[in-house]
């Protein structure tokens, strides 16, 4: 749940020559810093509504692989609190080359971070009834992705009490993977009546899931705070879950516009602190590796 910043000329000229010489999946990784937005066209796709919220119509940009011929899995991807931000490009890139079309859309602008996850539900729903529409897409074959905001929207989005809300023309994705999900917080939060999806984590469903987050992450309290989230889900989408827990990382490691820091009031457990973000080419690299991995496998089945 991070805020983008300002990042000067200077800084941007160093990202694109460590982008340059990068040794992990060198062409990948350069084109994918040089760009914030995903591979693929741009396209708008029309709103809907789910429970009390709306949405009009919703950006994004959706790339299919190269010589793809026939229906393919396909990906929806969901930003972080800073928008969209060039990590969605950094594993586009990737899941495209693997045989995968995506989809990465805009619910909100920089700063523009609204106050629960149901107000950008609809902007979801409305990807996710696209995606089913296109001819080029194995609507049984969808997964959905995201960063911090859109890693909580993820790991929502696998709960059945979510899906039902989500409406009966809205496809249910059958793999998730999402990015440093806030666990504390969704743990906290779930429990509350007042929660946008009270009680979401009972009705988990037993949906392949991969989870990354660092073990320094500043939005989290205590150590392992995803398995301790997890452990409060039904058995059976426990055992489909794994929790990668990157040793040493911060929130937000596969950012693509540098190292940063920044006051959130929903970090450290919800308490209000300050935010370091270090970016790490090396956990990037393996994330996005496992996260393509864990897709080719569960959507191309």
């Amino acid at each position: 749940m991070e805020r983008r910043i300002h990042i000067d000329e200077a800084n941007r000229v160093h990202r694109t020559v460590v982008c340059l010489v990068a040794v992990a999946a060198l062409v990948t990784a350069s084109v994918a810093c040089a760009q914030r937005e995903a591979p693929g066209q741009p396209v708008t796709i029309a709103g809907v509504t789910v429970a009390k919220w709306s949405v009009k119509e919703v950006g994004g940009r959706f790339g299919l692989p190269a010589g793809a011929t026939g229906k393919v899995p396909a990906v929806l991807i969901l930003h972080g609190s800073g928008g969209v931000d060039g990590r969605g490009a950094f594993h586009a890139w990737a899941l495209q080359e693997a045989g995968i079309a995506t989809l990465e859309i805009t619910m909100f602008a920089p700063r523009g971070r609204p106050r629960g996850h149901g107000a950008t539900m609809p902007h979801a729903a409305a990807a996710l009834a696209w995606l089913a529409a296109r001819p080029e897409v194995n609507v049984e074959r969808i997964g959905v992705m995201g960063f911090s905001w859109g890693g909580v929207m993820t790991v929502l989005m696998s709960s059945e009490l979510v899906q039902e809300q989500l409406g009966k023309d809205v496809p249910k994705p059958i793999a998730f993977a999402p990015l440093y999900p806030v666990c504390t917080n969704m743990a906290r939060f779930m429990t509350r009546p007042d929660y946008s999806f009270p009680n979401a984590h009972t009705r988990m469903s037993a949906s392949p899931m991969l989870i990354h987050v660092g073990t320094h992450d500043d939005y989290e309290e205590g150590e392992r705070p995803c398995d301790r989230f997890v452990a409060m889900w039904p058995a059976a989408a426990r055992e489909r879950t794994t929790v990668r827990n990157v040793e040493g990382a911060t929130h937000g490691f596969d950012s693509q516009i540098g190292s940063r820091k920044f006051f959130d009031e929903f970090a450290c457990a919800g308490r209000g602190c300050t935010v370091q973000v270090i970016a790490s080419q090396k956990d990037a690299a393996e994330a996005r590796q496992a996260i393509v991995k864990f897709f080719a496998e569960e959507l191309k089945r």
